[in-house]
């Protein structure tokens, strides 16, 4: 018989166990119809100025996976309800500050989506020390420098299926002003390790296929942003020759993919857009360069370019 009680109470205090994770699981698994919206985790700023990197950019031999604010000591508010799945900050013993991503915390929000802050500033706030559950818009943190940051800001990055897929947050957020169309700018060769500007008109001698890439950027509200660009298309010589929207990424194979499949050395060659490896034909080229922000702003360039065939030598 007082086994039995035993076996009882145990099973009583196991459920009681249980039931906080059951709750958070059915919680985080609630359906809402459409796209979430979530909102800014910095407020209360000029944003629009403030907004100094965006999702998908090259970070030399990477993607960057969320959205840069400059800021510095400034309250950073959760995207959206939720609860915390993970903080990590310098104050935690015995590990050591991380070198990247510094003070760090992510919070799970229903449906499957999570939302991660980077960067932050002082030691864990009073909120995810004391609470359970967090609200939209709560404070969680201060913005900072934490890490690998050459700057105050807040790194932030959205993603759903618990991480599997990572976000642009700008498609989830409230829009803001972007008045600048993206700026096509310069159009290189490579040869090895040196590379060549190609002027509209220029006339170069090659002897084999070379990498080819292009400069864009979007200014947002002010000539010294240099923001990536969402969408860009690529027509060499009158054929599409492929095109790309850093609208998510997602990890396949051991590399982060666009959703059309394309890695990162698919799309970038020395921190650029890589339009392509090309042969260019003896005569006349055209390379026709498309590019959207993420106001859907379009800008569209093109580069004539004569070639001379010339013996590799090889």
């Amino acid at each position: 018989m007082k086994r039995s009680l035993r076996k009882i109470a145990l099973l009583a205090s196991f459920l009681l166990f249980l039931t906080p994770f059951s709750v958070l699981f059915i919680t985080l698994h609630s359906q809402t119809a459409g796209k979430p919206k979530f909102q800014w985790p910095i407020q209360g700023l000029d944003l629009p100025s403030l907004i100094t990197s965006s999702f998908g950019e090259s970070r030399k031999d990477h993607f960057h996976n969320g959205l840069d604010i400059s800021s510095v000591f400034q309250p950073v508010r959760s995207l959206e309800s939720g609860y915390v799945l993970y903080s990590r900050y310098g104050e935690d013993n015995p590990f050591e500050e991380e070198r990247g991503s510094g003070n760090i915390l992510w919070v799970a929000h229903k449906d499957g989506y999570i939302s991660g802050y980077y960067h932050l500033a002082g030691s864990r706030h009073e909120n995810i020390r004391s609470k359970i559950e967090i609200k939209a818009g709560e404070v969680i943190g201060s913005s900072g420098n934490t890490g690998h940051s050459t700057g105050g800001h807040l790194h932030f990055v959205l993603g759903k299926d618990f991480g599997k897929t990572l976000l642009d947050p700008l498609a989830y957020l409230p829009p803001q002003e972007d008045t600048m169309f993206p700026q096509i700018a310069n159009l290189f060769i490579h040869v090895g390790e040196t590379y060549t500007n190609i002027n509209d008109g220029d006339n170069i001698n090659v002897s084999k296929a070379f990498p080819l890439t292009v400069s864009v950027f979007d200014g947002g509200v002010k000539n010294s942003q240099r923001r990536g660009i969402r969408n860009i298309e690529y027509i060499f010589n009158g054929e599409p020759m492929g095109k790309t929207s850093f609208d998510s990424i997602h990890f396949d194979k051991g590399k982060w993919k666009t959703a059309n499949g394309l890695s990162f050395d698919d799309l970038y060659f020395k921190d650029r857009y890589l339009v392509g490896i090309l042969n260019l034909k003896t005569g006349e080229n055209i390379i026709k360069v498309i590019a959207s922000d993420f106001s859907d702003q379009k800008s569209e360039r093109t580069f004539s370019v004569n070639v001379t065939r010339i013996a590799s030598g090889n």
